[in-house]
């Protein structure tokens, strides 16, 4: 790609590169190839909500990808470049004008892609003609995208929050997965037959509801059947914090320090407390045994 290349770009968070954003990347895409330009997606970080002051520990934002996850899953979407600004108050403060010069002069924009409901700027403003008119200003064009359907990233984070790891599934258009390193734990289910690799996942992540879930484990480029518990281990007096642990079947390697990526399959079970540790591992057999057939089939 040329320096000085001229872009049809698209401007917003796009948390899970969702059905619904790769709806609007794919206009990008066709748009940008129409007019022999490249495809630009522009995204932010820190996010507006993390900007505006809401809880990184609020499920209703927790982010559905880490920033290099979004940008992977971009490029992978079809766009040439990924471009990150550091939003700010200051930012915010700007009207769709002054945005889109910014755009234009410090990118190349030469073409701006809007989703059907996409508004920016101080202004805030909803109606097409006037991101028309903003744009015709400064000699760009904007295309206007028809609506998708009913997608968006607060239903997925829904969905994950009851632990619908299936449905968050469907409206992502992939499965749902979290990246993580391997710290130590309180190795308690090697005594139990079941050691656990205990996941750290940044705190800004959002993290399904408590329960076990079948899961597929990708370490080093190669992949695993396994089962992850979410919660906070009550049958042995409960902890304080919630933990993600996966048990990675057939598997038997120290990976301390590791990355691995953990994606849901299908959530089977609530956590709950057993009446004795027989109890547990008897259950945790069942458990290993549905995901086996789960892998198998």
């Amino acid at each position: 790609m040329k320096k000085g290349a001229a872009f049809v770009a698209t401007i917003g968070v796009f948390d899970g590169v969702h059905l619904g954003h790769r709806f609007l990347l794919n206009k990008v895409r066709e748009a940008a190839d129409t007019r022999g330009m490249s495809a630009l997606a522009v995204t932010f970080d820190p996010t507006p909500a993390e900007v505006w002051g809401r809880e990184a520990d609020d499920s209703a934002y927790a982010a559905l990808l880490t920033l290099e996850e979004r940008r992977e899953r971009l490029l992978a979407a079809g766009m040439d470049r990924v471009e990150v600004l550091p939003f700010s108050r200051e930012i915010a403060a700007w009207t769709a004008s002054r945005f889109m010069r910014m755009l234009h002069e410090r990118f190349g924009v030469e073409v701006l892609v809007m989703g059907y409901d996409h508004r920016f700027g101080c202004e805030q403003r909803r109606d097409a003609a006037f991101y028309d008119q903003a744009a015709e200003a400064l000699g760009m064009e904007v295309v206007h995208a028809t609506a998708y359907g009913h997608v968006s990233s607060t239903r997925i984070r829904e969905a994950l929050r009851l632990g619908d790891v299936a449905t968050a599934g469907t409206l992502l258009g992939y499965p749902y997965a979290l990246r993580g390193t391997v710290v130590p734990g309180d190795r308690r289910g090697r005594t139990l037959g079941f050691p656990t690799a205990n996941l750290s996942i940044p705190p800004t992540r959002l993290v399904p509801a408590s329960g076990v879930y079948a899961v597929r484990v990708e370490l080093e480029g190669r992949t695993y059947a396994g089962m992850m518990n979410i919660g906070l281990c009550p049958t042995f007096g409960g902890r304080t914090t919630l933990r993600a642990e996966v048990h990675i079947l057939d598997f038997n390697a120290d990976i301390y320090g590791q990355t691995l990526t953990v994606t849901f399959r299908e959530r089977l079970r609530d956590e709950c407390r057993f009446p004795s540790v027989e109890a547990l591992v008897a259950q945790l057999r069942r458990d290993a045994e549905a995901c086996r057939r789960m892998s198998d089939g």
